[in-house]
């Protein structure tokens, strides 16, 4: 009697066994559907994420072209005995307000013909200077009121006018300055055909 029982408890444990192994518990099924979960709100977050970056980059553009011109005939700027920021009173684009055209004379003391960088980024700046007389001329550009390219042209030789220019790429924070600056004891000359132009326009965000 003793031995038909010990066979049929080791009968009975040998089925528990064999239906724990072939089946799952439910702990395990619960953990799965867990991981599962987690694994799709991840995805959505970085669906989120990207179409948020794609959102900011379409959101941030910032692009201006400005000039020295005279409405009526032509009009000298300088010579000053001290480096003076110039106003490009005549702006051809200002795509995110950026550059400061104000130019009245009580608010000079502002940020008059300053761009101001509204976001952190790549930004590229061009100048171009002309010079039409026999007197020296001269452009210098600032980040922050520091110097970092210049342009400039010694009085004419055989011909009477010339052109010069530069341009830089800067890595540049939210909230930099940069300007033209007139070098001391030089002049510009602008009239209507616009020729002394400052321009600059964000690459990209960084």
């Amino acid at each position: 009697m003793k031995l038909v029982m010990s066979v049929v408890v080791l009968m009975c444990v040998g089925v528990t066994q064999t239906q724990d192994l072939m089946s799952p518990t439910l702990d395990i099924v619960s953990e799965l559907k867990k991981i599962t979960s987690m694994e799709e709100k991840l995805h959505a977050l970085q669906d989120e994420v990207r179409e948020l970056r794609s959102k900011n980059e379409e959101r941030v553009k910032v692009a201006f072209s400005t000039t020295l011109s005279a409405s009526v005939g032509s009009k000298y700027i300088g010579p000053y005995a001290e480096s003076t920021i110039l106003a490009y009173e005549h702006v051809f684009t200002n795509i995110g307000n950026a550059y400061d055209s104000n130019t009245e004379p009580r608010f000079l003391h502002l940020s008059t013909g300053i761009f101001t960088a509204p976001v952190k980024g790549v930004y590229f700046f061009n100048f171009v200077l002309f010079n039409p007389f026999e007197k020296p001329t001269g452009l210098t550009l600032l980040k922050n009121n520091k110097l970092v390219v210049s342009a400039s042209d010694n009085a004419p030789g055989l011909d009477t006018e010339d052109t010069t220019c530069n341009s830089v790429s800067l890595l540049l924070e939210q909230g930099d300055r940069i300007c033209l600056e007139l070098m001391e004891k030089r002049r510009i000359y602008a009239d209507d055909w616009k020729r002394n132009t400052f321009s600059g326009h964000l690459l990209f965000t960084v």
